[in-house]
């Protein structure tokens, strides 16, 4: 019975991930200056870093990146299933690219 006890503590504080996928999108809207979110003020802009904006993104998808390339350069494209790509340059956000438009820094 103490082994069960310990098991269920143990497990009760465990962390979760803090990058894990929602499971229904959180709505944005890209913008000149990065990525607002629509129904919060919080916003991802350029020349925020790699390591904060890739989870970021990831959670308002709700899903992972399914590709990325290189760019000439020296930068990176990163490509989510709903059809937005970062671009990241120096590990920063430089630039955004979807079927209708693209601002900031591009990715060839």
């Amino acid at each position: 019975m103490r082994a069960l006890w310990l098991v269920v503590v143990l497990a009760a504080c465990m962390p979760t991930a803090p990058s894990t996928p929602r499971p229904d999108p959180i709505p944005y809207r890209l913008d000149e200056s990065g990525i607002q979110l629509t129904d919060r003020v919080q916003r991802i802009d350029f020349g925020r870093t790699d390591h904060s904006t890739l989870p970021a993104m990831t959670k308002l998808v709700g899903a992972p990146p399914f590709a990325s390339q290189d760019c000439a350069g020296g930068g990176q494209r990163v490509d989510w299933p709903d059809g937005t790509s970062l671009v990241f340059k120096g590990g920063t956000f430089r630039g955004w690219i979807n079927a209708a438009s693209a601002v900031g820094e591009g990715c060839s």
